[in-house]
């Protein structure tokens, strides 16, 4: 084959591993960016719920204070404080019905008004307890009434049910995404080895994916090696904090998160003595699990 032949081919199969890289990127970020659109939809569903059972409570509240404007209440101050928070709670009412979902802060606003609305009239309706001056319409009515709050406390329930999965999903989301790509049994000089008894370190290669939906900040890295018989590998007093309790590490690493994608690596060195075998590591960050991995020690 020419020389010139030569330089083609080495051009065409340069021009295609070029092609064929920009293909697993392209498809990557296409990846990437349909599970950040996800993670944000998900958070605006779960302001969208918040709406609904704010609104599923000021209903509740009204069908309360409908009840108690029937009573035949001597007391016209108190009816007339009474009819004062049916008012605002129908403002309260027409608002949440214009208000965007997606606007998080005014939502707030709405709940913090609706719990003073609550408290106020809560505290007027032990009031009208007090008098007990319920008529007799009022008694063939309540089971009506019993009712509807029946139906919308069971709304509610749903709706707290929803939110609870949303948030769940949108805690995840949060989470960083790591994989282990190689775990190195290093001896002495930081030289890969396979010999049990020349081995130093063990170094694990980590990829921490891009994720805009995680706090950014300094983050602690923590690494459990679990021999083969179970055990963690560690020294006394080396804890952290994971699932309300405190668990051992073998090793950790602090890092800068800035939300962007980072490779790392964590050692451990070795300062116990090592069996053949079948181990495993297991990565912690933010107080969840994030990535694990078994690798073989041989004789």
């Amino acid at each position: 084959m020419s020389k010139r032949n030569i330089l083609i081919a080495i051009v065409v199969a340069l021009a295609l591993a070029a092609v064929i890289i920009m293909g697993i990127q392209s498809i990557r970020l296409k990846q990437e960016n349909e599970r950040q659109k996800e993670d944000l939809e998900a958070a605006e569903q779960l302001l969208e719920f918040e709406k609904l059972q704010a609104q599923e409570d000021l209903l509740s509240m009204q069908a309360e204070v409908n009840e108690y404007s029937a009573m035949a209440i001597s007391n016209d101050s108190l009816l007339s404080m009474i009819d004062e928070q049916k008012q605002k709670i129908q403002l309260l009412l027409d608002e949440l019905k214009t208000v965007k979902a997606t606007d998080a802060k005014r939502i707030k606003d709405l709940k913090d008004e609706l719990s003073v609305v609550r408290t106020v009239l809560y505290d007027y309706i032990r009031q009208v307890d007090s008098l007990n001056r319920i008529n007799a319409a009022l008694r063939n009515e309540n089971a009506q009434v019993k009712e509807q709050m029946m139906q919308i406390d069971q709304r509610n329930a749903q709706l707290t049910k929803q939110k609870e999965d949303l948030t769940a999903k949108v805690n995840r989301a949060s989470m960083i995404d790591v994989s282990i790509d190689a775990i190195r049994l290093l001896n002495k000089k930081g030289k890969e080895t396979t010999k049990l008894s020349k081995i130093q370190s063990i170094a694990l290669d980590l990829d921490i994916a891009k994720n805009v939906t995680t706090s950014v900040g300094y983050k602690t890295i923590y690494l459990r090696i679990l021999q083969p018989d179970g055990d963690v590998i560690t020294r006394k007093g080396d804890t952290f904090k994971f699932e309300g309790s405190y668990i051992s590490f073998s090793a950790k690493k602090d890092i800068e998160y800035k939300g962007e994608r980072m490779q790392e690596t964590v050692f451990y060195k070795v300062n116990t003595t090592l069996l053949p075998g079948t181990y495993k590591a297991d990565i912690f960050i933010d107080g969840a699990a994030l990535a694990s991995k078994t690798f073989l020690i041989k004789k």
